[in-house]
């Protein structure tokens, strides 16, 4: 992987942190740049912006190519009522980890709502489970925790996609929560093709301007999810599954037939 500014991005970490004993303002994005900086962020958010459709499909196959050694399941379709049909043969085949009853956990999403997924999953006798709303009490987030710790099936978006490595990046908000990622034995995101980005210089250029957009700064957790997840901790064999999902699957919705 190259470089790609994130040696700064970590040193700015760094010092934030105080890890060499020195306080620094805790500015990680180095917003105030040197003419430079700033040019060449102009030219990444432009060439975001301006990214042809040709172009878009050609980071989808980097990333296809990227997944597989990570065990990610990246999924092309056309549309989204293709991306709920595909869930919905998913959660048919898949068996629970535990237990008969068969339950999914969704975020509240607009992607996901559009989808319509939860009627074809009421007909299957299929259970939902919603991610919770801003004034969800504590009883209700206690509730949500556990009915998601059964799910076998987690539905989310996410915010953006890096073709480079297969990443997943996701921001934790009230509907959006980071526990249907994790709990469910199975996650499923559901993105659109212009979510996918290039690299993590990308990334962070996109981070950037959103702090500068929101001079609240951060005000949400970010999730990064590249595959399964798995350890080798014993006896240097690898295992899935042990402190997240065994299984990830994205579908990307191009609005068109993939050529790959």
């Amino acid at each position: 992987m190259n470089d790609n500014g994130q040696t700064k991005f970590i040193n700015n970490i760094r010092k934030a942190l105080c890890v060499d004993g020195k306080r620094a303002c805790p500015d990680l994005f180095c917003r105030q740049s040197d003419e430079e900086s700033i040019e060449e962020s102009v030219l990444i958010l432009d060439r975001i912006s301006n990214r042809q459709h040709s172009s878009r499909l050609q980071l989808l196959e980097i990333m296809i190519d990227a997944a597989k050694p990570v065990n990610l399941n990246v999924i092309p379709v056309k549309t989204l009522p293709d991306a709920a049909q595909e869930i919905v043969k998913l959660a048919c085949e898949k068996q629970p980890e535990w237990g008969d009853e068969k339950s999914v956990a969704l975020w509240k999403h607009p992607l996901i709502e559009e989808m319509n997924i939860g009627e074809i999953l009421r007909k299957r006798n299929i259970g939902m489970i919603f991610s919770n709303q801003t004034d969800a009490g504590k009883t209700e987030r206690e509730r949500f925790i556990k009915e998601s710790a059964v799910s076998f099936i987690g539905i989310t978006s996410a915010d953006y996609c890096i073709a480079e490595t297969g990443t997943l990046v996701l921001k934790t908000a009230p509907g959006n929560e980071r526990i249907v990622s994790l709990l469910p034995s199975i996650h499923v995101a559901v993105i659109k093709l212009e979510q996918v980005i290039a690299d993590f210089k990308e990334l962070y250029t996109l981070l950037d301007k959103d702090l500068k957009d929101s001079p609240e700064g951060i005000e949400n957790g970010m999730t990064f999810i590249t595959g399964p997840s798995k350890t080798a901790d014993i006896e240097a064999t690898m295992v899935h599954g042990a402190h997240g999902p065994r299984e990830v699957y994205i579908y990307v919705v191009t609005g068109s037939l993939f050529p790959g």
